[in-house]
């Protein structure tokens, strides 16, 4: 009777788990083309002398599915002055900082980090007189890449997802 008993409950809990994670894989390509990411501000880190840069960055899932993980951010910048052709840092390499976010972006879950720019002297210096001769006017173009990390790295490798904003550059 023990037996009988144990191998009905074993498999109800397996017929459970079979059919909750296949509930989760049919969500799965439905929730790829879903995933939220931005930069939502850039900004001057207080008491740096124009030596660090703040920008502030959000990877969303708002779907049913559980399994992503998340692995680099990415971000690249460079600044311009509104309604003109003046840019800093656009020309050649412009920063970049990579972070490794890391963890699990689970079912309607949002991650956010403050990725920061450690420029040496010689691009505070420049940063800094530009953002002097052009107080007020500075946008700073940002692009971002996020790694998603799904059950198919073996098969596909990591997702990537890229976008380009303009967002004013906040005061320090």
């Amino acid at each position: 009777m023990v037996v009988a008993t144990s191998f009905i409950l074993l498999s109800v809990g397996s017929a459970a788990f079979l059919s909750e994670s296949t509930l989760n894989y049919l969500n799965y390509y439905p929730a790829l083309g879903k995933i939220q990411y931005q930069v939502d501000g850039v900004s001057v880190v207080q008491g740096s002398n124009q030596s660090r840069i703040d920008s502030h960055v959000i990877v969303a899932n708002p779907t049913d599915y559980r399994g992503f993980r998340l692995g680099y951010v990415v971000v690249v910048m460079f600044f311009k002055v509104r309604d003109s052709n003046v840019t800093l840092f656009g020309g050649g390499a412009p920063p970049r900082q990579e972070e490794l976010l890391g963890g699990q972006l689970g079912a309607h879950s949002m991650v956010s980090s403050d990725v920061i720019f450690e420029l040496n002297p010689q691009d505070a210096t420049s940063f800094a007189s530009f953002i002097k001769s052009y107080d007020g006017r500075v946008i700073a173009s940002v692009t971002l890449t996020v790694e998603v990390i799904t059950f198919l790295v073996t098969v596909y490798g990591r997702e990537s997802y890229t976008v380009t904003r303009d967002l004013p550059l906040s005061p320090s």
